[in-house]
């Protein structure tokens, strides 16, 4: 099992993230996405997505876009990508957890949905 695990509040709950393995995923999945791009000109854009969901306290991907370019043209070090080919990758990391969370918080009952049966 993998120790590098981070946590994230939400109003709900407090979830963990094993980033390596959510970087794994996203290294297999970008592999040939553009072609003349390595795995590692992605990895800054994926932490990016990978942070502002964690940090985002159910904040809304679009709302925090333009920050987001800001900390991107901080942290991107040698990637090729720049902001316009980075902002898709940041945005699939950010939707992947916000939809395994929200999947995770229906089996829960967390929005009172078995009251209604």
């Amino acid at each position: 099992m993998n120790t590098k695990l981070f946590y994230a509040e939400s109003s709900i709950a407090v979830e963990a993230v094993d980033m390596d393995e959510e970087i794994a995923h996203w290294m297999h999945h970008y592999r040939n996405y553009v072609p003349g791009f390595r795995t590692q000109d992605y990895l800054p854009a994926l932490k990016l997505g990978l942070d502002a969901y964690l940090r985002g306290h159910g904040q809304d991907f679009e709302a925090m876009t333009e920050s987001l370019q800001t900390s991107y043209e901080r942290v991107r070090g040698p990637s090729r990508l720049d902001w316009n080919e980075a902002l898709p990758v940041a945005m699939a990391a950010w939707t992947r957890l916000a939809e395994r969370n929200a999947v995770r918080r229906l089996g829960d009952g967390a929005f009172g949905f078995a009251a209604l049966s």
